[in-house]
């Protein structure tokens, strides 16, 4: 697998996506929980980021993101279409389940696409996909239960231009502000320059670790992140995803074609935080030459 080069664009979106769980061992930054708020009656709704990614059997599933949506941007590319980014999930013994009152720019177009109702727990799960027309931040707002519930977007750019060793990597980040890039690089400086108005909060390293349950002995590959200085020579991850499980029925054994690294960039705009993920999948482990 020589002489593979760095490209740019839809690079299989799901390759980093595949897997994304997280970990808080005491070297990491603790990711922060979703947003889960309580409505007066015994209503309770929680708002969420989320993202797709494949389980096992290759299926599109959505994993929470990790991101305080009551406080942080959801960051949107500019140009692109963001499928299913938000989730509202509503839980009530009565079931007064509604949205209502949705309020938004026209400038942010915006799809309920999906209904989950879930009987047994007296709940129902809805998607939302946003597509922005203009370079801008937006706020989505909603009630439920007569509780006002509001989600800040943000469609502009906030890296000016990002850069690994050699090659720049695209700022128009692709679905929910990630990019994804195929590389054989080993190493390379990692400079960001962030576009006026933002302020460089931290980078972070994203890589993945199999982590063995001490009690089912099953494995799966688990992402920790960590803090990263503007202008350091980073080097990649080359560790393969490896997942196995095993039971009285039989046994699953799973081990990833690339090693993935994720320059997690966070930014600071007017006091709100938010932040742009890139991906780099180095090939590692293949079955021929």
């Amino acid at each position: 697998m020589k002489g593979m080069k760095i490209f740019k664009g839809a690079v299989a979106a799901v390759l980093a996506a595949t897997f994304i769980v997280s970990g808080n061992p005491t070297s990491t930054i603790e990711a922060k929980a979703s947003y889960d708020a309580f409505v007066d009656d015994g209503v309770k709704v929680e708002v969420r980021e989320v993202t797709q990614a494949l389980n096992k059997k290759g299926n599109v599933m959505y994993k929470d993101t990790g991101k305080d949506v009551s406080q942080d941007y959801i960051t949107l590319t500019p140009g692109f279409f963001a499928k299913n980014v938000l989730e509202v999930k509503i839980s009530s013994d009565e079931k007064k389940y509604k949205i209502r009152n949705i309020n938004c720019s026209r400038n942010l177009k915006y799809n309920k696409t999906a209904t989950i109702y879930d009987y047994n727990n007296d709940s129902v799960t809805y998607r939302f996909s946003f597509y922005p027309m203009k370079e801008k931040k937006y706020n989505f707002k909603f009630t439920v239960n007569g509780k006002e519930f509001k989600v800040k977007f943000n469609a502009t750019t906030p890296v000016k231009k990002i850069t690994f060793g050699n090659e720049t990597l695209s700022t128009k980040a692709g679905m929910l502000g990630s990019m994804n890039s195929v590389t054989d690089a080993v190493k390379g400086k990692v400079k960001v320059q962030m576009n006026k108005g933002y302020s460089l909060e931290s980078i972070q390293i994203g890589r993945y670790k199999n982590v063995t349950d001490k009690d089912t002995k099953n494995v799966e590959p688990v992402l920790y992140f960590e803090n990263f200085k503007n202008g350091k020579k980073l080097k990649l991850s080359e560790s393969v995803q490896t997942t196995r499980e095993e039971d009285k029925d039989g046994e699953y054994i799973e081990n990833s074609l690339y090693a993935t690294t994720i320059i997690r960039v966070n930014y600071v705009v007017k006091g709100t935080k938010g932040y742009v993920d890139y991906y780099l999948n180095k090939i590692v482990n293949y079955d021929n030459d």
